[in-house]
């Protein structure tokens, strides 16, 4: 049975790359007869000759060569074995998940997660957006991380705030809704035309912001496919003014004001309690 250890394939390798036995024992800091020694093992273990010692310097021979090459991913992924596992030892994450509201500014978030990406290049940073469910993706433990809306269950999680913005019921500007005479233009009426809404992440029917129960629905999974829809006259919906501010400007969109009530939402940063941050989720808290 063969052995092939590590140690064996990294004096092979040092030996290739130094060129000589007493180079790749300094480069290894081992005595020169340990690395001699590792690879006398490791040919007798392959059963073929991998250096050829009858020049003035030990050559790789044909065979050698084509085992360094196959040995070359192995001890890549050794590697990198070795330092996740430093990583892990460190409380610095392999991972970090973050989920975002569909209707959060996220350009707030992005340097944040840029500078978080520069000071710990190892860990692989998840964002995801979401629609009515980050907090239950935090109960859940799909996220270890989320910015949401909506807080109802402040028992169960560590928050704090971290924005709002206004959410404007609004049409477009050709939307037959708009021809009626102005006594006219009520919600029993508009409720005759499709609101536009947006399907949970995770479908969850008790959740429900701004959704008229009497009226025609149009489900779609974003806020962009929303405001795109709504731009076209195929009907109604609420929007975060800051993703309407042009149209509105311009007059594409009609905020529909004399129909709502002011339309405020408030954005938290949450974690479960009891979920320990690492290095990483801290990093990101810390920065709001």
């Amino acid at each position: 049975m063969i052995w092939i250890t590590i140690e064996q394939i990294k004096c092979l390798q040092a030996l290739d790359e130094a060129g000589s036995f007493t180079k790749a024992a300094t480069a290894l800091a081992k005595a020169k007869s340990a690395v001699i020694y590792s690879i006398n093992n490791l040919e007798e273990q392959v059963g073929f000759p991998l250096v050829d010692r009858t020049s003035y310097r030990p050559q790789i021979t044909n065979k050698g060569r084509d085992f360094l090459n196959e040995a070359a991913k192995l001890t890549a992924q050794y590697d990198h074995l070795i330092e996740k596992t430093k990583q892990i030892s460190s409380n610095v994450e392999t991972r970090v998940s973050i989920s975002v509201s569909g209707i959060y500014e996220q350009e707030k978030l992005y340097p944040i997660i840029k500078k978080a990406m520069s000071l710990y290049p190892s860990t692989e940073i998840i964002l995801e957006k979401e629609i009515l469910s980050g907090e239950k993706m935090l109960m859940e433990g799909r996220v270890d991380l989320a910015i949401f809306e909506d807080l109802s269950r402040t028992k169960n999680f560590e928050f704090k705030p971290v924005g709002e913005v206004d959410m404007y019921l609004v049409i477009a500007k050709d939307h037959p809704f708009l021809d009626l005479p102005k006594k006219e233009q009520s919600f029993a009426s508009l409720v005759q035309y499709p609101q536009i809404i947006q399907r949970s992440t995770i479908p969850d029917d008790t959740i429900k912001i701004g959704v008229m129960d009497e009226a025609l629905k149009w489900r779609v999974t974003d806020t962009p496919s929303k405001k795109e829809i709504i731009l076209n006259g195929f009907g109604w919906g609420r929007l975060p003014s800051t993703m309407i501010r042009d149209e509105l400007k311009k007059g594409s969109l009609v905020h529909l004001k004399s129909l709502e009530k002011k339309s405020l939402v408030k954005f938290c940063l949450g974690h479960k309690k009891g979920h320990q941050l690492g290095e990483v989720a801290r990093f990101i808290w810390d920065s709001f």
